[in-house]
């Protein structure tokens, strides 16, 4: 196939995103997506559905419209099903180009407390300030982008959500931001986990977090 090399080396990005996600191990089998905004278009990359992050090639990375039609009917691969999330992710913040939804397992397992992911770390504190965290709905469903859209619109400052039952969002500038915010928001539930089982207090790890932050 034949693209722009512009759009030629956001796909092999993507591609190289999607990978990377897979095998630090924030998503199994054929689940997860990532896309990218086409910078001065209305378009989007993102990964087809049914395939594994692992096996995400330029090739078969889908393009879309801003509102999650695909460019090309004919294409021989369909969009991500929680393409539409994402879509309305990029109309609400036009400062995000790229967004990494995976299903790390730590974070995934602090979703179902339906809170705030503890930001036990100095690191998550400055980096994250806040993730919270939506409530449950059916993957591709027009609840679950209304969900996204209004965490998102409500404050434009997030850089990363929690998806009760189901995983994370991260959101970047470019892809690279946006994986290092969900390999971030990964690691603070780690550690989140293990200072739990530590005995120590949630609330209190995530004071001393706080304490360098200005107010």
């Amino acid at each position: 196939m034949t693209f722009d090399p512009a759009e030629r080396s956001l796909r092999e990005k993507l591609a190289e995103t999607a990978m990377r996600a897979y095998r630090r191990g924030l998503v199994a089998g054929t689940g997860g997506n990532v896309s990218a905004r086409i910078p001065g278009r209305n378009e989007v990359l993102i990964t087809p559905t049914g395939v594994s992050l692992e096996l995400t090639t330029a090739e078969n990375i889908v393009k879309t419209d801003l509102y999650a039609a695909p460019a090309d009917p004919n294409f021989p691969h369909k969009p991500s099903k929680e393409t539409g999330f994402h879509c309305a992710v990029y109309r609400v913040r036009p400062e995000v180009n790229a967004i990494v939804h995976v299903h790390p397992p730590y974070a995934t397992a602090f979703s179902h407390r339906f809170q705030d992911l503890p930001l036990v770390t100095v690191g998550a504190s400055v980096g994250l300030r806040k993730v919270p965290c939506i409530e449950v709905a059916l993957s591709g469903s027009a609840e679950l982008r209304s969900f996204v859209e209004e965490v998102f619109s409500r404050d434009r400052s997030l850089k990363a959500i929690l998806m009760r039952g189901h995983g994370i969002i991260g959101t970047g500038a470019d892809l690279v931001a946006a994986y290092d915010v969900a390999d971030l928001v990964e690691g603070t539930a780690k550690i989140a986990h293990l200072v739990v089982g530590l005995g120590i207090p949630v609330d209190e790890a995530v004071e001393v977090a706080f304490r360098p932050i200005p107010e």
